[in-house]
């Protein structure tokens, strides 16, 4: 039998020889073999090791070899690679499908801007404190776990009720749309009710670190509080929260 007509197929050793012929999976099948004139590699056949086999046109064992172990790794590898590529494809097409159905019932413009809203305050610089003669940045999502209590601690961040009620103003938006009373379309200004509660949180979180004060001492906690004040900035992350918290308000309070 001439080993132009063989046909080569991946296969993987089930029962090495022994007494009796040994067994291999290959082509779909199992398909019983020997290694006396068929076995091609110097090392022993063992069981679940991955081998090449020639068929003939019958189905029976030709040859068998081992599989090199570089390129078994590197099939397996581009099997993985085409995998999470074909997930990559799936997970990307629902979520253009999600996206689309998300912009359907907010509105583009409404869902870009809740976007904007949410990169924003967590990922750019929105405000900035000033101490002594240094100054550190800080996206809002810090700036709201910021504490006064916590500049003996490096200005460590601590996030308590008053931040996770800034997560549920941003997420107002994304559930407006999906509730059936006229007046859920108002969550769209939750986040401008936020950043105008936010200021009030911070005066009264200095205040509260000073403590209670009474005659001469309360004008110079005042001043202390005001100093504290001016050494906040606002950053540019900042200036883009509060454009898109506008536009959602504005939108909120447009007539239908």
């Amino acid at each position: 039998m001439s080993a132009g007509i063989a046909t080569r197929v991946r296969g993987t050793i089930i029962k090495v020889p022994d007494a009796t012929p040994g067994l291999l999976f290959a082509n779909g099948r199992q398909t019983s073999f020997t290694l006396e004139g068929r076995w091609q590699s110097a090392v022993a056949p063992q069981p679940n090791m991955a081998v090449d086999v020639d068929l003939d046109p019958s189905g029976s064992v030709m040859r068998i070899a081992v599989v090199d172990a570089q390129q078994l790794a590197k099939e397996r590898l581009n099997q993985i690679g085409d995998v999470a590529q074909q997930q990559g494809k799936v997970a990307a097409e629902m979520a253009r499908q999600g996206i689309g159905a998300l912009a359907a019932r907010m509105g583009t413009t409404t869902l870009a801007a809740t976007v904007v809203l949410w990169v924003a305050w967590f990922f750019l610089p929105a405000a900035s404190l000033s101490i002594l003669f240094s100054s550190r940045s800080f996206t809002f999502w810090e700036f709201l776990g910021f504490s006064m209590n916590n500049l003996s601690n490096g200005v460590q961040s601590s996030h308590g009720l008053f931040s996770l009620i800034g997560l549920l103003a941003i997420a107002a938006p994304f559930a407006a749309p999906y509730l059936s009373d006229v007046r859920a379309k108002y969550l769209n200004a939750a986040p401008l009710a936020y950043l105008v509660l936010t200021p009030i949180a911070t005066w009264w979180d200095i205040r509260r670190t000073i403590g209670p004060t009474s005659g001469i001492f309360r004008d110079v906690a005042q001043s202390a509080s005001s100093e504290m004040l001016d050494a906040i900035s606002i950053g540019a992350g900042g200036y883009v929260i509060i454009a898109a918290a506008l536009f959602l308000a504005a939108k909120a309070f447009k007539k239908s």
